[in-house]
C-alpha cells in the first residue's frame, strides 16, 4: 500500500472539536491521552507559544498534533533540567484506527520539525510517551527523535522522553 500524501491544516476548534471529542473516546487514544474534557479543555485554551494542527491524509482528517514551547518552571518541576529553554513540547494522535501504522505519524511529526527548525529560536523538540507504547514510540524514532531518558509520570507511570535536536550542524 503506498504511503498517504500528509500534510498539517489549521485546526478549528469550533470546526474541528467534535471530530477530535470522537478520537479522544476511542479506546486506542483514551489509553495514552486520558480524559477527554480535559483534553478539549487545553485544546480551546492553547497557549500563545504553542499551536495546534488537525493532520490530513489523502484529503481526509486522521489526526491532531499539538505544541507548545515548555517553561523553564514545568521542565525543572519534572526533574528535565538537561532540556535546554525553548524547547517545544509536542503531543500527537492518529484518530482513526485504519490509518494507524500507515507512517502518517511520523510523516506529519516531519512536517512540524520542519517549521519548527526554521525558527532559530527552537533548539530542541520534545515529546513523551509510556514505555509500553511501542507503537507510538517506533513512530517518534522514524520521524528523527532519540530516546534520551526515562522518568516517572504521576498519571501514566514509567515513560520515556524523546528529542530531536533541532540545532543547525556546523
Amino acid at each position: 500500500m503506498p504511503r498517504p500524501a500528509v500534510r498539517l491544516e489549521a485546526f478549528d476548534a469550533v470546526r474541528h472539536e467534535p471530530l477530535l471529542a470522537t478520537w479522544l473516546r476511542r479506546p486506542h487514544v483514551s489509553r495514552w491521552w486520558g480524559d477527554p474534557e480535559t483534553v478539549l479543555r487545553d485544546v480551546r485554551n492553547r497557549p500563545e507559544q504553542g499551536g495546534h494542527a488537525l493532520i490530513v491524509a489523502d484529503g481526509s482528517p486522521v489526526g491532531y498534533l499539538r505544541w507548545q514551547r515548555a517553561s523553564r518552571a514545568d521542565l525543572d518541576e519534572a526533574g528535565l533540567t538537561e532540556i535546554p529553554d525553548g524547547a517545544v513540547d509536542i503531543d500527537i494522535l492518529i484518530g482513526e484506527p485504519a490509518q494507524v501504522g500507515r507512517g502518517i505519524g511520523p510523516a506529519a511529526l516531519r512536517l512540524l520539525l520542519g517549521r519548527l527548525a526554521a525558527e532559530a529560536d527552537v533548539p530542541l523538540a520534545g515529546m513523551v510517551t509510556s514505555v509500553e507504547n511501542h507503537a507510538a514510540i517506533r513512530a517518534y524514532e522514524k520521524a528523527g527523535f532519540h530516546r534520551l531518558r526515562q522518568f516517572d509520570d504521576p498519571a501514566y507511570g514509567r515513560c520515556w522522553v524523546l528529542v530531536a535536536d533541532l540545532r543547525p550542524r556546523a
